[in-house]
C-alpha cells in the first residue's frame, strides 16, 4: 500500500472529549424532544378519554373521598364545568340517517371558554354543542354550534334570528354534517 492510499486521523484527548460531549448533548436534546412529544400525546389521549367518559356517564365506582377545603372548591368548579359540558354535548334528537345543518357561532382555543359561550346560548333556548378539536386541526379549536336542523332553511332562519338579536356584526355561518 502506498502512503497516499491510507490516511490516519489523529485526535488529541481534548478533541475526543469535545466530540464525546457534542454527541452527549445531541442525545439529550433528542431525548427531551421525545419526552415533549410524549407529553403532548398523553394530553391528547387524556382529552379523548375524558370525552369518552363524559359520553358514557358516571359510574357507581367513581365516588371520591372527602376533600380538603381548597380541593373542595376546585372539585365543585370541575363538577359544574363537567355538567355544563354534558349539557352542551347532547345532540338533538333527529334521525341519524339524515344530513343535519348547524349554525357555527364561535371557535375557541380553550374548552372552558367554549363551554361557557355555549351555555349562554343554551340559557337563551338554543341547542348549543361544543365539538372537540378535529384531528386535522393544527392547534386545538373547540367549535360552538347551534342546532341539528333537518333543513338548511331552518338553520338560516335561526342564524338570521341570532344576528337580529345582537347589536354587533356577526359572522355566524351554516355547517352541513
Amino acid at each position: 500500500m502506498k502512503n497516499k492510499d491510507y490516511r490516519e486521523l489523529q485526535l488529541s484527548s481534548s478533541q475526543l472529549f469535545f466530540i464525546f460531549l457534542a454527541i452527549l448533548v445531541l442525545g439529550v436534546v433528542i431525548f427531551l424532544l421525545g419526552v415533549s412529544v410524549g407529553k403532548k400525546q398523553a394530553q391528547i389521549m387524556k382529552g379523548t378519554q375524558i370525552a369518552a367518559k363524559e359520553k358514557a356517564g358516571p359510574t357507581k365506582d367513581q365516588t371520591s373521598p372527602p376533600a380538603e377545603e381548597p380541593k373542595e372548591a376546585i372539585s365543585k368548579e370541575l363538577a359544574s364545568l363537567q355538567k355544563a359540558t354534558e349539557k352542551t354535548q347532547e345532540q338533538p334528537t333527529v334521525s341519524d340517517d339524515k344530513t343535519l345543518f348547524y349554525v357555527q357561532v364561535g371557535a375557541f382555543n380553550r374548552r372552558e371558554m367554549a363551554v361557557s359561550f355555549a351555555e349562554t346560548f343554551n340559557q337563551r333556548g338554543y341547542p348549543a354543542i361544543v365539538l372537540d378539536p378535529f384531528s386535522s386541526d393544527r392547534r386545538d379549536i373547540f367549535r360552538v354550534r347551534i342546532g341539528g336542523y333537518a333543513t338548511r332553511e331552518e338553520a338560516v332562519e335561526v342564524r338570521d334570528k341570532l344576528q337580529s338579536e345582537t347589536s354587533k356584526a356577526t359572522d355566524y355561518f351554516i355547517i352541513r354534517s
